[in-house]
């Protein structure tokens, strides 16, 4: 992850909170137990982050410090749709699949719904990525569908895969490639696209 402007310690800190908060939520998480785990004083932890709600807040900027700006730059340079569809899918496999600790952090805050972690989740992850991916959500849309709703049944249909992934795995027919990014993005997109693409549905 990256660390802009934090030192050494702070980001001790803000990495030793980010699995705490992802287990315990964030009303089961007192400052002192951030303090122990990095293993500092509590005044020391106060000379860094003013408080809980400033840490917890500062933790989510740092988890996806890059991760929108990245996605933008990918977009950018995507040669078709289909790329394009399928780098959207990907950002979401590396969010959901690859990091634990966020996801298990993103579903406990949908699942309490506190109003103001909530729009800070809003503002710093998921709007920024809606409008970076706006635009190849309206040009796959074709007017015949809703890009919100599509950009929610992206996001749904990824996360999903690894909500489902006790049940999925002991399906019949569960394969090893079902655990490899590079096979669910593939599968996603080609889903998504060829239901999207307007000839298709006409043949």
């Amino acid at each position: 992850m990256n660390s802009p402007g934090y030192s050494k310690t702070a980001v001790k800190i803000l990495e030793a909170s980010l699995p705490l908060f992802a287990a315990r939520g964030y009303n089961g998480v007192a400052m002192r137990d951030i303090a122990q785990t990095v293993g500092i004083t509590a005044a020391a932890l106060y000379n860094h982050f003013s408080g809980k709600e400033t840490l917890y807040f500062k933790a989510l900027e740092y988890a996806f410090a890059g991760k929108v700006n990245t996605l933008a730059e990918e977009l950018e340079v995507a040669r078709d749709s289909r790329s394009r569809l399928r780098r959207l899918i990907s950002f979401w496999i590396e969010i959901f699949g690859g990091d634990v600790i966020l996801r298990s952090l993103l579903q406990r805050e949908m699942s309490d719904a506190d109003e103001q972690r909530l729009r800070l989740l809003l503002d710093r992850v998921f709007l920024p990525v809606y409008e970076e991916s706006k635009g190849i959500l309206v040009e796959l849309a074709h007017g015949r569908t809703d890009e919100h709703l599509l950009f929610c049944a992206i996001l749904g249909l990824v996360l999903s895969h690894f909500q489902l992934a006790p049940i999925r795995r002991r399906l019949p027919g569960t394969r090893v490639e079902h655990e490899d990014v590079e096979g669910i993005a593939d599968h996603l997109a080609r889903l998504l696209f060829d239901g999207l693409d307007p000839d298709r549905s006409r043949a």
